[in-house]
């Protein structure tokens, strides 16, 4: 299966992507959990970084829907809440056709202090140039880090992947995040409250 249009799938996009994946391999080898679900850019699939978390399933990009272990559209995505350990999303959000709800719909996915990562193109890589990158949805690290914030992510490492000099021209950003776990915030008595119960403890 082929998809249309989709950079990717060219020499020059294979090579970046399986470049990257292996270049951030490093941070996401320390994560463990149950559960790991990969999003990739293309229908040929990259190879795999080693994960502790498994099992892994792997969904591909073609024809603006996913193929692989299950087969859908960006969104909804057909598993339950919390389900996931690690999401790796490696160029899919370039090309979802809203970003901000596949981002939301990974979250859920995601079990309380799981982790997101992400490999996104970088619009001031010279690449972009090319004309290669065209009609992709591209956004800074900046821009990609506040969406996600919004989905309760929290960023905690970012690289820049690539030999360009300055680093800030690299044509991949690298961003790991981990799903923020809510808790209870105990409620404050004021000092009245306190005396008033204290009246009315027996001795």
């Amino acid at each position: 299966m082929t998809g249309e249009n989709n950079w990717f799938e060219t020499d020059k996009g294979q090579m970046l992507a399986a470049e990257s994946v292996s270049a951030c391999a490093p941070w996401l080898w320390p994560l463990c959990g149950h559960n790991a679900l990969v999003l990739q850019p293309c229908a040929q699939g990259l190879a795999l970084p080693a994960l502790q978390c498994a099992p892994v399933y792997q969904l591909q990009r073609a024809r603006g829907r996913f193929y692989g272990d299950i087969i859908t559209e960006d969104e909804p995505l057909p598993l339950v809440n919390e389900c996931m350990a690690l999401v790796l999303a490696a160029f899919v959000l370039e090309t979802a056709t809203d970003p901000g709800l596949l981002i939301a719909e990974c979250a859920r996915m995601l079990v309380p202090e799981g982790h997101f990562a992400i490999l996104a193109l970088n619009p001031f890589a010279a690449t972009r140039l090319s004309g290669g990158w065209s009609g992709m949805r591209l956004q800074t690290a900046t821009a990609w880090s506040a969406m996600l914030a919004e989905a309760g992510l929290e960023l905690i490492r970012h690289e820049r992947l690539g030999k360009a000099r300055p680093r800030a021209l690299c044509s991949v950003n690298f961003l790991l995040l981990r799903k923020r776990k809510a808790a209870l915030t105990p409620l404050r008595k004021n000092a009245a409250a306190v005396a008033l119960a204290r009246e009315q403890t027996p001795t």
